[in-house]
């Protein structure tokens, strides 16, 4: 399992450009979520929904949510965040099943 320090990627998560290289990191050291994935959001102030769809959103478009809930789990995230970050997760979710059906 690996514990991600979301704060690596700053106090506040707020831009597209931003959560694209995150994903692409987390993408990389994880080897596409082969290895199990602990997001730690201790030291985060914000995250905004550009964010979370570029990171979470994207990992939920490519995975489908009952996978991505088998390799990943989050920890230390504000309620508030945690709502922005499950909105872009079943916002992406919901566009799978679409184009899936």
């Amino acid at each position: 399992m690996k514990v991600i320090m979301m704060r690596e990627f700053g106090p506040v998560l707020g831009t597209r450009v931003s959560g694209r290289a995150a994903y692409d990191r987390i993408m990389s050291e994880t080897h596409s979520l082969q290895i199990p994935a602990v997001f730690d959001f201790e030291g985060v102030k914000t995250v905004t929904s550009s964010f979370a769809d570029e990171v979470f959103g994207r990992m939920a478009l490519s995975l489908g949510l009952d996978s991505m809930r088998r390799c990943t789990s989050f920890r230390n995230v504000d309620p508030f965040w945690a709502r922005v970050i499950r909105g872009a997760i079943n916002s992406r979710d919901e566009q799978r099943e679409l184009a899936t059906a």
